[in-house]
């Protein structure tokens, strides 16, 4: 068998939170495609680093300030990219928060603030930008989750209500859209190295009274391939359910999880 051909060149792409980590190794893996990439996040300067980037890749970039956690900033987000594209094919909600904790120690507003800054933030894009999916004909979303949505974990409260929340939302919504020739499905990666990593090992070695060194080997030992996941693991598996070679494929929950869900997951 040859190379599978994605078929992404020229297609117009949305990655909410593509100005670091997850997002932005998933915003060049489409422009390393040929595919013109609109990012939006709060943090104007790592904004236009991004935009720099997949603007180096020879294709169209657009950088785009938004919070998501208001409907206006999703609303706003779908129509930057969809003005300097002329059209929206694929849009990839991965934008999330970073909070953690239990339920004896949270605020109610905290305990919410996954879902809201997350699950209802992907639900307000998809909204926004479904008459633009289905004029593509081929319209795709695809949802960075998380490994919580499976598992529990110490302070995972926020997050794992989060992400199956938006698992849910996943199923539901693939269901509704794929007359429309739209896919929907959600990927879910595990604790991931990306720039947050340095602080959490840093954390990690405090907590364990261990050298650097050792806090890196308690993490790495979750991970049946022998190392940690990292941002460039995750971009393949968004870029194949993006392609046409995907297009039976929807309503899936897929983990790019380097072995570290220790059981069957159906």
């Amino acid at each position: 068998m040859g190379t599978i051909n994605l078929q992404l060149n020229s297609k117009a792409v949305l990655v909410t939170g593509g100005n670091r980590g997850i997002g932005k190794a998933i915003a060049l893996g489409f422009a390393g495609e040929g595919a013109n990439v609109a990012i939006c996040g709060r943090d104007k300067m790592a904004l236009t680093s991004a935009k720099a980037e997949i603007e180096a890749k020879g294709v169209q970039a657009v950088a785009v300030v938004a919070d998501l956690f208001e409907a206006e900033g999703c609303r706003a987000a779908i129509a930057a990219a969809t003005d300097a594209f002329g059209r929206l094919d694929v849009l990839v909600n991965n934008a999330s928060t970073n909070i953690g904790g239990r339920l004896e120690t949270l605020s109610d507003e905290q305990v919410m603030e996954r879902v809201n800054g997350k699950t209802l933030a992907s639900m307000r894009c998809c909204r926004a930008a479904l008459r633009h999916l289905r004029s593509s004909g081929r319209g795709r979303v695809i949802c960075i989750g998380g490994s919580s949505a499976r598992n529990v974990g110490v302070d995972g409260l926020p997050s794992g209500l989060g992400n199956a929340a938006l698992a849910n939302f996943v199923k539901q919504f693939s269901y509704e859209v794929a007359a429309d020739g739209i896919t929907v499905n959600i990927v879910h990666p595990p604790f991931t190295k990306t720039d947050r990593y340095p602080a959490r090992l840093e954390a990690r070695a405090k907590k364990l009274g261990v050298s650097l060194e050792e806090a890196e080997a308690s993490f790495t030992a979750g991970f049946p391939i022998g190392r940690i996941v990292e941002p460039d693991d995750i971009a393949p598996m968004v870029l194949f359910l993006a392609s046409p070679q995907a297009s039976a494929v929807t309503g899936q929950a897929i983990a790019v999880d380097g072995g570290a869900t220790p059981y069957v997951a159906y």
